[in-house]
């Protein structure tokens, strides 16, 4: 079985052919939600689709802007398994404040991951540094989605239990094919952020596409695509605490 361990189909990109993208192939996706009613429509999609695992959270960007919903998000964690889209973003944010707030709000979502044992999926585009620091001082699971960092820190986080995941920019991204390359399969997970980053610029992401992100691995490690699938499903298993089959 295929893992998306991140997207976003409750964006009104997938309003025309919802239905028709989560049922294409025999596939797990985690929707994430970026803000309260995008978490909500999470929930929503896990009740009508039974491939679908919600999560909630405030994506970086909009601490500040949509902040004052921190408390109603915070309050759905516990109807839910997976945390996310949280994080720190220091590409798009520049404001000093607004960096810190955002260190601040990260903590209060690890700290309730950290006691209830859920994972989370998280956003880091500049924060690396921060993140690093921040990690250390709590026993979390964790996965870095759609990471875009050093082989240095790729290690880093699974020194402290994270996971990388990787989305299907990878048939294109030597960066990221670099990551692939020197992190062992068994620290890997794959997603799709969609419908962002995709294999071809400029066009849509879906969440079945993660079968280029397997094919690409799978072709880097040397291995075979049904092997690599297998792994992945079997880290994802492990990081909810689930079963894992032979």
């Amino acid at each position: 079985m295929l893992v998306d361990c991140h997207a976003h189909i409750d964006t009104d990109d997938f309003d025309n052919d919802r239905d028709e993208v989560v049922k294409k192939c025999n596939i797990i996706i985690v929707n994430a939600g970026v803000d309260y009613n995008s978490s909500l429509k999470s929930i929503d999609l896990a009740n009508k689709y039974t491939n679908v695992i919600p999560a909630v959270g405030l994506h970086p960007e909009f601490i500040g802007e949509k902040e004052k919903e921190l408390p109603l998000i915070l309050e759905l964690i516990s109807k839910v398994k997976i945390i996310s889209e949280v994080g720190l973003d220091y590409y798009w944010i520049k404001d000093s404040s607004l960096r810190k707030r955002q260190i601040e709000v990260l903590q209060k979502f690890f700290e309730i991951g950290e006691k209830e044992g859920k994972p989370l999926i998280v956003h880091i585009r500049g924060g690396m540094k921060d993140l690093l620091q921040l990690i250390s001082s709590y026993k979390l699971k964790l996965v870095v989605h759609a990471f875009e960092g050093s082989v240095k820190d790729a290690k880093r986080i699974i020194d402290y239990g994270g996971y990388i995941s990787i989305p299907p920019i990878v048939v294109r991204d030597k960066q990221r094919q670099e990551i692939v390359k020197n992190v062992e399969l068994s620290n890997l997970l794959t997603e799709t952020d969609s419908p962002f980053m995709g294999a071809k610029k400029g066009e849509r992401n879906e969440p079945c596409n993660v079968r280029l992100a397997i094919q690409k691995i799978a072709e880097l490690k040397g291995l075979s695509e049904e092997e690599v699938e297998n792994v992945i499903y079997n880290n994802f298993m492990r990081l909810l605490n689930l079963q894992i089959r032979s």
